[in-house]
């Protein structure tokens, strides 16, 4: 999990160079906005160590004694003989998603920045969806190793039951929120070029018409010509993705999203036949 978290936040360093061209800021405040990309406050961290500690008390008083006995002769020893790493283990989880959820909120905060938004030059503004597609992968994993290394502390723990259900939507939403706004603004941009080519079209068919209305048709073919390049323009555009995102992105977290859990059905259907 730690060094998930230096990698994510190694990812979010590169997405933001990758953004810095979207960006009119001075070298000073893109330096500021990149800090505080990467770095969790303090306060932040105090708090989530709190909450670590408060949490493996609850647990640790809701655990059956069956699991409580692989680690102590009592619930108080074993919980004492625990603490240290489960509370840092806890401490560590709860850091690295404190500083996963306001690095992707950031995100959307540093879409809004962006002054002009150029559909036919869109790299920058697909820079943080790796970041966003790897904090969901993220946890994905880690659900899943859970899942395949301890399914019997999964089975009795109701404190990773409720995580273990709550990381398909939060990983789905670490994907596709933070970019949303993006793709708003891009839409907007679209129906925007879209409107101007329309106009565009609607101005040389006008023309056309009234050349042939006066029974003017020297230049019918040049209008004819124009009114080609026009409609190709708006089927060009008409076909521009609005997702701030490559398909390449969209796969990999599709794949870590369907993939485990359809290995995992497969097995139960192959357990029930018996094969």
């Amino acid at each position: 999990i730690v060094w998930v978290r230096f990698y994510l936040d190694g990812v979010a360093a590169r997405a933001m160079d990758a953004f810095r061209p979207a960006l009119a800021v001075s070298d000073e405040e893109f330096a500021r906005l990149r800090y505080e990309l990467t770095t969790l406050p303090a306060p932040l961290t105090r708090i989530a160590t709190i909450v670590a500690a408060v949490g493996y008390v609850v647990n640790a008083a809701l655990l059956p004694d069956r699991i409580i006995a692989e680690f102590g002769p009592s619930r108080g020893v074993a919980a004492l003989m625990l603490a240290p790493v489960a509370i840092f283990t806890l401490a560590v989880v709860l850091i690295s998603t404190a500083q996963a959820a306001r690095q992707l909120w950031m995100v959307g905060i540093l879409h809004g920045l962006a002054e002009h938004v150029n559909l036919f030059r869109v790299k920058p503004f697909y820079a943080f969806s790796g970041l966003a597609a790897r904090t969901g992968m993220s946890f994905l994993v880690l659900a899943y190793l859970i899942v395949a290394l301890r399914p019997d502390m999964v089975r009795d723990t109701p404190a990773l039951q409720l995580l273990i259900v709550a990381v398909v939507p939060t990983a789905i939403a670490c994907f596709v929120l933070p970019l949303y706004g993006m793709h708003e603004r891009l839409v907007t941009e679209k129906d925007r070029l879209l409107t101007e080519a329309n106009a565009r079209f609607e101005i040389l068919l006008a023309r056309l018409h009234a050349r042939v209305d006066e029974n003017v048709l020297a230049d019918a073919e040049k209008i004819s010509h124009q009114l080609s390049s026009v409609a190709a323009e708006r089927e060009a555009i008409a076909r521009l993705s609005t997702w701030p995102w490559e398909a390449a992105t969209m796969t990999g977290f599709l794949t870590t999203l369907v993939l485990p859990l359809l290995i995992w059905l497969l097995q139960r259907v192959l357990g029930k036949l018996g094969v």
